[in-house]
């Protein structure tokens, strides 16, 4: 989920790697690191961009072409 970050600190998002988060930047924060962090550093702004697939499925009586 995309979170304002309020507070500079350092975090990681997987364990592992650490990285540092900068007070009034927009980024991808993860459930995880969400999840170790005071609430008071971080703000939900919106949720992940999703991709809509629009059905464009071929529809056919049956009927084969004349040719």
């Amino acid at each position: 989920m995309i979170h304002e970050i309020l507070k500079d600190f350092l975090g990681s998002q997987d364990g592992s790697r650490t990285e540092k988060f900068t007070a009034g930047t927009h980024v991808e924060v993860s459930d995880y690191l969400v999840s170790c962090i005071p609430a008071d550093w971080v703000r939900q702004t919106r949720e992940e961009k999703t991709v809509e697939i629009e059905n464009k499925a071929v529809v056919s009586d049956g009927m084969k072409r004349k040719k």
